[in-house]
């Protein structure tokens, strides 16, 4: 993507950054947009009707204007800021753009707010003090029965047909909510616990009621996930026809030689198994123990951390935190004001909460980049790939930093990176005491 930016300070903390798409480019982002707003809101052009048509006559001609703008500015600011090797805070503001058209140039403005810089009271190495690292033998024991529940498998229990509390029961189910067929409650064959509150009291207690080989029809009722004008959920009614199939029992695998032969033949016998499980665990405590000695080390740090984090910064941040949240809340169907009341916490709580969890997070943050800075560390590929590494589930991390590429969010990783090789840096030159 080709892009002309041009950076101007506006005072200590803010900069406006003015960014131009070419008009090629202008058209792609057009198409690739319009393409994922038409999949978010589930349009589908009729015959002779392009995709735009059918968007604007859905959601509405300025509206659309208005959202593919809103992408295109959001996509491309990382993009040219990176450019610009311009490190802010929190997400720009778009004051200013001009129109969005095909085939013509893209103008718009970024109001930012700048990164500042800080200073620590010294540089000497921290005093932390840590257990050792050690995989005992309860470790190995929870991880072997852990193995040996992952290969738990069900069989009939004949030893009785009335069913019991505790029973795992296979039940063939049919479900209505208020007349309409519940998909989510059918099914030829489901396992059942009874008295394990996976369905509500009424329906369980006729479960419990009956023996194998009997149906039996329930009528029950739940509350909903929606509010009634008394913001009470609203109740729900449903009706299943059950068939008691047969009652089950778990049986749990002995992890022994013959075992092992068959489910896992190239380990070794038992004490083959006993040494992959002290591997697997050394491994896992490995990362954890890292993370944990650099937090104690960040931590320490902290305390050695000088100068005054401007408003504008902090508001920034907090800013973005919560919008973050808010978004989290939305995909959940869910609003701030039905968050507190379920939380039984206040506005101010709930900001007070996010102040302080910001706080933490920029004064960490910047006393990592004074040490990056006075040391002089830089991030190369390794330094990415570990940070993708620390970032992303294992077997992930190729892909999430493809996703970083792809939205020109590479200079947030770099960043990111070189915290995490300052913290590496801190940790490693500190004065570790092991008890």
């Amino acid at each position: 993507m080709e892009l002309q930016s041009v950076y101007d300070r506006v005072d200590d903390d803010h900069a406006t950054l003015s960014i131009t798409i070419k008009a090629d480019d202008v058209n792609t982002l057009i198409d690739q947009f319009t393409i994922a707003l038409a999949y978010q809101n589930n349009i589908t052009p009729e015959e002779g009707q392009s995709l735009e048509e059918a968007s604007a006559a859905k959601l509405g001609a300025t509206a659309v204007s208005e959202r593919l703008r809103a992408s295109i500015m959001g996509y491309s600011f990382p993009f040219a800021a990176e450019g610009s090797n311009v490190e802010i805070v929190g997400k720009p503001s778009f004051t200013a753009h001009g129109p969005l058209a095909r085939n013509a140039d893209f103008a718009f403005e970024a109001l930012c707010t700048l990164k500042p810089s800080f200073s620590l009271s010294s540089y000497d190495p921290v005093h932390i003090t840590v257990p050792p690292l050690e995989v005992t033998d309860q470790d190995i024991e929870r991880y072997l029965d852990s193995l040996a529940q992952s290969h738990a498998y069900l069989e009939e229990d004949a030893s009785h047909a009335e069913i019991r509390k505790g029973d795992l029961v296979e039940l063939e189910i049919e479900t209505f909510k208020d007349g309409v067929r519940c998909d989510q409650l059918c099914s030829e064959s489901r396992t059942y616990t009874t008295g394990a509150d996976m369905m509500p009291p009424d329906f369980d207690e006729q479960v419990m009621k009956m023996n194998v080989g009997e149906t039996k029809t329930i009528e029950y009722k739940y509350p909903g996930f929606t509010l009634d004008e008394n913001y009470e959920p609203e109740i729900e009614h449903y009706t299943s026809t059950v068939t008691a199939k047969k009652v089950q029992k778990l049986i749990v695998p002995n992890l022994d030689d013959a075992w092992i032969r068959e489910n896992m033949p190239d380990v070794d016998g038992v004490q083959g198994l006993r040494e992959s499980a002290r591997e697997a665990i050394f491994e896992r405590k490995s990362i954890e123990y890292r993370h944990y000695k650099n937090l104690l080390s960040a931590n320490e740090l902290v305390k050695r951390f000088e100068g005054e984090i401007p408003p504008a910064v902090f508001d920034a941040v907090t800013a973005d935190i919560l919008q973050s949240f808010e978004d989290q809340l939305a995909q959940q169907d869910m609003t701030k004001e039905d968050f507190l009341r379920q939380q039984g916490v206040t506005e101010q709580q709930l900001m007070a909460h996010f102040d302080n969890q910001v706080r933490e997070q920029l004064v960490r943050q910047f006393a990592l980049d004074a040490v990056a800075r006075h040391f002089d560390l830089d991030v190369d590929d390794n330094d990415l790939d570990e940070y993708f590494k620390a970032a992303a589930s294992p077997g992930l991390e190729a892909m999430i930093r493809l996703d970083f590429e792809r939205n020109g969010r590479m200079q947030e990783a770099r960043q990111s990176a070189l915290r995490l090789k300052a913290n590496d840096y801190v940790t490693e030159h500190s004065i570790m005491n092991i008890s």
